[in-house]
């Protein structure tokens, strides 16, 4: 069994989000269920200054976002912890609009961070926020979960092999899955 960060980071070029819904209740990263009502489809606006299309995944705003491939690819592995949300993507510059995508939020933190893992700097370790300049993920503490975010690091979407697999399979392009001692973040 192993256990890799997920990171959408997309092949260039590749249109970054410049807006996406704000004054929405709840955090979409501490790993808890969304309770509050949510408006759909949730509306983002694509930067128009750069070329290219959108990402399969968008995760650096503050309500992450991924194209319905990706969400067929992790459900057929297994991964049943995820709310989802309709969402638009709105491009400015040719007026398209891209409706293949949901909103995403990862129920689940796990706290599995290697103490062989190197810190970044000279900071100390600490829930949520903890940089890293090589991280280690304890597969013992994983608790055998296919997909989460990690307890010390919630920017960080870890994923087992499978689901590694699932989105290779599938043949979607943009997935960086870092293995042990290769993500810093």
């Amino acid at each position: 069994m192993a256990y890799f960060v997920m990171v959408g980071e997309g092949k260039h070029p590749v249109m970054p989000i410049a807006s996406g819904p704000e004054n929405l209740k709840g955090n979409w990263y501490l790993g808890r269920a969304i309770t509050d009502a949510v408006p759909q489809p949730l509306v983002y606006t694509l930067d128009p200054d750069y070329g290219g299309k959108p990402k399969a995944m968008y995760g650096e705003k503050a309500i992450p976002v991924m194209r319905d491939d990706v969400i067929a690819a992790l459900s057929g592995a297994g991964v049943d912890n995820i709310q989802y949300f309709d969402a638009v993507l709105k491009d400015p510059a040719s007026g398209a609009e891209y409706r293949d995508y949901k909103a995403f939020n990862i129920v689940g933190l796990v706290a599995c961070a290697d103490p062989a893992s190197q810190l970044m700097g000279t900071s100390p370790a600490r829930m949520g926020d903890t940089d890293y300049a090589a991280l280690v993920i304890d597969e013992s503490k994983t608790g055998g979960a296919l997909l989460f975010r990690m307890a010390e690091n919630v920017s960080a979407i870890v994923v087992h092999e499978r689901v590694k697999q699932a989105i290779e399979v599938a043949g979607i392009p943009g997935f960086v899955f870092y293995g042990p001692g290769e993500w810093s973040g």
